[in-house]
């Protein structure tokens, strides 16, 4: 009898410890890091404005309380600036990610953005919206509407500009399921340290709907970068 009673208790909390491992967390810790090389081709005739340039992309994430790699993505795009104001910018990402330990995932996507901005005295506002088609090898292709509003403050010493704090806010909209998916709030820190290189420090929340990952976490850096050598 007390060898029944010990194997029913062994049994008992190795069904609740195999539960409690086998749950997914509702929140997460992830660092981000998104290149981005711009090789303008085309500049307007007295060089201030790079009217077609050639982008690159490049993207890299941690994740799992930020101690494996679960997500690397690389693309390529033509930015078009139509004037001081409106951008279009057609490219396209492959991505490869492992958001589960022994899991994988890949997919290509198609991007489209429109881009508006608007500078005034002491702020700037602008706003990106994006048309996106995912290509997916392990579920169901995927067509969803990306909206970020970002509001920027620049800290001026003169004529310089020596840092531009920001914030920003960006909802998903799917298709598929009609449905606002997801919404990715940021407060950061940009840094122009010279014409062809700028650096962005942010934290970003992201909630999302419908996804066992309800919260993320994010501390990320971008960097871009920009050359010039080959337009004279």
């Amino acid at each position: 009898m007390n060898k029944i009673l010990i194997l029913a208790v062994f049994f008992c909390f190795s069904a609740v410890n195999f539960f409690a491992q086998s749950t997914a967390p509702e929140s997460d810790f992830q660092v981000w890091n998104d290149t981005q090389i711009a090789i303008p081709l085309i500049k307007s005739k007295d060089k201030k404005i790079d009217r077609v340039s050639l982008i690159f992309y490049t993207t890299l994430r941690t994740g799992e309380n930020s101690k494996r790699f679960i997500d690397e993505r690389i693309g390529a795009g033509f930015e078009f600036r139509i004037n001081k104001y409106l951008t279009l910018t057609p490219n396209f990402m492959y991505r490869a990610g492992q958001p589960v330990t022994g899991g994988r995932e890949y997919e290509t996507r198609l991007r489209f953005d429109v881009g508006l901005e608007k500078k005034f005295n002491h702020f700037a506002i602008k706003n990106r919206s994006r048309i996106e088609q995912r290509f997916r090898n392990s579920r169901a292709d995927s067509t969803r509407y990306r909206n970020k509003f970002t509001f920027t403050v620049p800290i001026m010493r003169g004529k310089e500009e020596l840092f531009a704090p920001f914030v920003a806010t960006e909802p998903f909209y799917e298709f598929q399921s009609k449905h606002w998916t997801r919404n990715e709030f940021t407060v950061g820190i940009s840094k122009k340290f010279n014409s062809a290189f700028t650096a962005e420090f942010f934290y970003l929340l992201q909630n999302n709907r419908g996804n066992t990952l309800r919260y993320v976490n994010v501390a990320g850096i971008n960097l871009k970068f920009k050359i010039d050598r080959f337009v004279k």
